[in-house]
């Protein structure tokens, strides 16, 4: 399972459980719907005795720990880092090239850690260096886009990988290729916690979107397209990593949209019912 897909869920899922929308079983169920079931470790020994989790060389504890994490972390921020852009990471974090390999991790500023998806379990590293002075926390990644910003430049990015695929004309005659990309877009479907109001509708369409375009995008870089001549594969290449920026960007105002809009809901309090009076004559 995707390290992204899974950091994505957590984010999600871990803000709808802070504002107490959202049941603790229902949580552990969408983290073990990500594969993630092998449990959960701290990176270090004072990681670990900070936050009361099993260190290195220690078994992992249950992934259950993760609630305790995520009440006491503050707004769980989604971090996206590739080669060239690890915005949202100091760039000196023991979490860096760990978020790098997995694709993705979130931060919990309040605890100042960061919580990776790694092989089959969750991994907790210190945003910083132990001793060095801690950097301010911040709501989003900085330069992030808004959700508007990030939708425009998505559609601006699918019309020009349009035009040049259609030009290149790599996409006939390849066989599966429809088939292959809703398997990929089933297995990174992500479900978005219960909410309302415009702007949760509008970061589900988005995300929704962004999902479906990144299973277009991986089958596309395992070139299973009619594409043939190496000339044919570069051009396929750059036609499609715009838009791959363009996804990426796409996922992180989507889910720093709904953590939002999630983080500031609260459960509905019912009235009391009115006391019964019996009327005597």
């Amino acid at each position: 399972m995707s390290g992204v897909r899974a950091a994505t869920v957590l984010a999600l899922w871990g803000a709808a459980f802070r504002a107490g929308t959202t049941a603790p079983d229902e949580v552990l169920g969408e983290l073990a719907g990500t594969g993630r079931t092998a449990g959960v470790r701290a990176a270090d020994a004072v990681t670990g005795e900070r936050t009361g989790l099993p260190g290195p060389g220690e078994a992992g504890t249950g992934t259950v720990a993760l609630l305790d994490l995520l009440r006491r972390g503050g707004r769980p921020q989604l971090v996206l880092p590739v080669a060239g852009d690890v915005r949202g990471l100091p760039p000196r974090s023991p979490a860096l090239v760990p978020s790098l390999d997995a694709g993705a991790g979130v931060v919990l500023a309040e605890q100042q850690v960061v919580v990776v998806p790694d092989d089959g379990h969750w991994r907790v590293f210190p945003v910083d260096r132990p001793g060095a002075p801690a950097e301010p926390a911040v709501a989003a990644p900085s330069g992030a886009p808004t959700l508007f910003e990030a939708e425009r430049d998505l559609d601006a990015a699918i019309r020009t990988a349009t035009l040049q695929l259609t030009r290149l004309d790599v996409a006939r005659d390849a066989d599966g290729v429809r088939d292959r990309i809703a398997d990929r877009m089933r297995a990174g479907a992500v479900g978005v916690p219960r909410g309302t109001g415009p702007s949760h509708r509008h970061g589900s369409m988005l995300l929704a979107k962004v999902v479906s375009l990144e299973a277009l995008l991986e089958v596309a870089a395992g070139h299973q397209t009619a594409a043939a001549t190496r000339h044919q594969l570069a051009t396929l290449d750059d036609a499609l990593r715009p838009l791959a920026s363009a996804v990426r960007f796409g996922r992180l105002a989507a889910v720093n949209e709904l953590v939002d809009v999630l983080g500031a809901a609260r459960p509905a309090v019912r009235a009391p019912a009115p006391e019964r009076r019996t009327v005597r004559d």
